[in-house]
């Protein structure tokens, strides 16, 4: 078992770089892998999915999140283009980064997967388990107190109203 600790990237040649500790003998390792057959216009997505799920690399990036490999895939590919280590980085962020004043009502099937898979890492990233030391159970907030409630036109009733 395999306990991940870093997930970078090396542009040449094209590889993922997980640092890890292996747990049955609690040392410290690192594997690179290699990214063969990734263009300029490869498809991210599917990439990351058919890496995730190779049988060579498959029980050490278990641990590492489908978007955190997008991220470095893109980098790469990014890199392949010609950009500057630090534009496919920012180019990267952009790419695995949701706008909060997108409306996702707008957007087409894959552009709401991804934001989806997104949001779901942000979620999985903020969860506090009952393993973690933050944990407290039955916490209780009164919401009144927080913020103030705007009213809203819509959900005013009025007698003008037909159905």
């Amino acid at each position: 078992m395999y306990s991940v600790k870093q997930c970078g990237v090396k542009l040449k040649p094209p590889s993922l770089v997980v640092t890890y500790v292996e747990n049955s003998s609690n040392k410290l390792r690192c594997r690179t892998m290699p990214v063969r057959n990734f263009k300029e216009g490869s498809n991210v997505p599917r990439f990351a999915e058919d890496m995730k799920t190779n049988q060579r690399h498959r029980t050490l990036l278990n641990e590492v999140s489908l978007i955190q490999i997008e991220k470095m895939l893109h980098i790469i590919q990014a890199h392949m283009k010609g950009k500057a280590l630090s534009e496919a980085v920012e180019y990267a962020k952009q790419q695995v980064t949701i706008d909060p004043n997108q409306d996702l009502n707008k957007l087409g099937e894959q552009e709401v997967d991804k934001a989806k898979r997104i949001m779901d890492e942000a979620f999985e990233s903020n969860r506090i388990k009952p393993d973690d030391h933050d944990f407290q159970y039955d916490v209780q907030v009164d919401f009144d107190e927080v913020a103030p409630v705007e009213a809203s036109g819509w959900d005013s009733e009025s007698d003008n109203d037909e159905f």
